[in-house]
């Protein structure tokens, strides 16, 4: 068995209810090209595929549970600031807070949070410890969810992530991660900014999957010079986003080839996160190639149906930097390829 076992580990299950493309800050650093291909293969097969190794799987679930573990018994200390919904299911608090689905899974009444934007962790009804929902920001279509908003006894709030990892990693000296210098840093600036919270630093809380007492944190204070690296940082990444996703519905590959952060094979190592290997190695570093692979000749309508089920396509599909004269007598590519649509059916 132990053989069907290592099997077994080395498999994948692919189903069509995958996560398509998304300007997340767990994103960054974002690659066109593979969000450009992303979208081609969505257009075809007419959904987003998911495919998840089984190792990939147990590390995913793995950290899943140590997340909402953490979470819990954080609230605890009654400093941590979010939503909070009953997990006592004598209670009725904890029915409300539940959504309710018919029988296609469609949701007929979405649950009520028991508490909102607070660090009172307890239930107003049955005083039980309550279970911890994450705050979501959206900045101008920048969306994320915040593992851990700490109230400092100040009042001002020290933002956490935490990180599941391996125990070598851990005691190596790998850590942090570029892109989590780019992830939880980004939070911090969304709740000053949009928010209006008084932030006083975070901390990257990295933690041994098999011994939660064995963990690594990395701490800043939050200051001008960080606030402007990712106020930058920001407008850069969206700014990939929305080349990629012009370059799939103008189907001008170069749009995205002009920006995307690999330009020769040694950045590919030093500048984004390398679980696996990239599945565009081979072309990417060669234009011709490149470029024969992302052109596609898609109909309209297969533009449509990606735009359609793609979050927030709409938010990146014009220039927001072009001058304002300028940006008026530009043509909405989605309404566009719409009226093509109408017309081609006429």
């Amino acid at each position: 068995m132990g053989r069907v076992y290592a099997e077994v580990m080395e498999s994948v299950i692919y189903t069509p209810n995958g996560r398509g493309p998304e300007y997340r800050p767990s994103s960054f650093p974002i690659c066109p090209i593979l969000v450009h291909m992303q979208f081609m293969k969505a257009a075809v097969d007419g959904f987003y595929e998911s495919n998840m190794h089984a190792g990939g799987g147990y590390f995913t679930t793995v950290g899943t549970a140590a997340h909402e573990n953490i979470q819990y018994y954080m609230g605890t200390t009654g400093k941590v600031y979010g939503h909070w919904k009953c997990r006592n299911n004598k209670c009725q608090k904890h029915h409300d807070a539940r959504d309710l689905y018919d029988e296609k899974g469609k949701i007929i009444r979405p649950g009520i949070l028991t508490r909102q934007h607070t660090t009172k962790n307890t239930c107003p009804s049955c005083k039980v410890a309550m279970e911890y929902v994450e705050i979501c920001i959206d900045y101008n279509g920048l969306k994320g969810h915040i593992d851990c908003i700490y109230k400092m006894p100040d009042g001002s709030y020290w933002v956490l992530d935490y990180k599941t990892s391996t125990k070598g990693l851990i005691k190596g000296n790998k850590l942090p991660k570029r892109e989590h210098l780019m992830q939880v840093p980004t939070y911090c600036y969304v709740l000053e900014k949009k928010y209006k919270m008084k932030i006083s630093g975070f901390s990257l809380l990295y933690l041994s999957r098999d011994n939660p007492f064995e963990f690594r944190e990395y701490a800043e204070q939050w200051g001008p010079r960080r606030r402007d690296e990712i106020r930058d940082l920001i407008k850069n990444q969206k700014k990939i986003y929305r080349a990629a996703v012009n370059s799939f519905i103008q189907d001008k590959p170069e749009l995205a080839m002009k920006c995307k952060p690999c330009q020769v094979p040694d950045d590919y190592e030093r500048l984004m996160p390398a679980y696996e290997d990239c599945p565009m190695e081979k072309v990417c570093f060669s234009k011709k190639l490149l470029k024969e692979v992302m052109h596609h000749g898609l109909p309209a309508d297969r533009l449509i149906s990606v735009l359609d089920m793609t979050n927030n396509m709409k938010n990146y599909v014009e220039d927001e930097d072009m001058p304002r004269v300028k940006k008026k007598k530009l043509k909405d590519p989605i309404k566009k390829l719409k009226s093509q649509k109408r017309l081609t059916k006429q």
